[in-house]
């Protein structure tokens, strides 16, 4: 029963569903007004380049026996899903650049596209938890624009830790990885996408 809750919650709060989410979440609540089309492509070519590319991607691999598990259990097999993960996302950010959408969405996917590229280069010595980085890159986010554009995000922060727990101790049950990869993972997101947006 808890195995089945515990790989439910990684399935639900995986961290290919934020930049999707904070996407959504910057043109919502942000000062500026695009029209509905304008906010459709922008969602559209986001999901697209960030979710649906990255796992089309990974099942080739897995199909190729390049990687052997889709859920990729070890760091070795994250590094060439990471890398391509990496090059996915900073063609959306660079696409992004090109259009007329707010700059804080073209640094949320350069900045996530960073904490993929950190936890590539530390798959040499650990396996950081994408799924924390997730959740902490998604939190950094509703931190820097409410210090930036002083919205109340407190409830939403409130739910964000308390999934934060929730998915960590998830991860743990399931021995995917250790405390030191989830705090890793966590700060690496939130301490990388709050900075980026809130300096810039």
């Amino acid at each position: 029963m808890y195995k089945k809750s515990a790989q439910l919650l990684s399935y639900l709060l995986h961290p290919a569903v934020y930049p999707l989410l904070g996407t959504l979440v910057l043109l919502y609540f942000g000062p500026f007004y695009l029209s509905v089309k304008i906010t459709l492509l922008a969602l559209l070519l986001v999901f697209v380049g960030t979710y649906i590319l990255p796992v089309t991607l990974s099942y080739l691999l897995y199909r190729l026996n390049v990687i052997h598990s889709l859920e990729m259990k070890t760091a070795n097999e994250r590094r060439v899903p990471y890398l391509v993960g990496t090059l996915c996302y900073y063609l959306v950010s660079i696409l992004i650049l090109q259009t007329e959408l707010p700059s804080d969405v073209h640094l949320y996917i350069l900045a996530s596209t960073v904490v993929i590229g950190v936890h590539l280069v530390c798959l040499r010595f650990m396996k950081p938890s994408a799924h924390m980085a997730g959740i902490g890159g998604f939190t950094g986010l509703l931190l820097a624009l409410s210090f930036e554009y002083h919205v109340n995000f407190i409830p939403l922060l409130s739910l964000c830790f308390l999934l934060a727990g929730l998915v960590a101790s998830a991860r743990l049950y399931l021995k995917a990885h250790n405390p030191t990869e989830l705090i890793f993972g966590y700060f690496s997101g939130l301490l990388i996408v709050g900075g980026m947006i809130y300096f810039s």
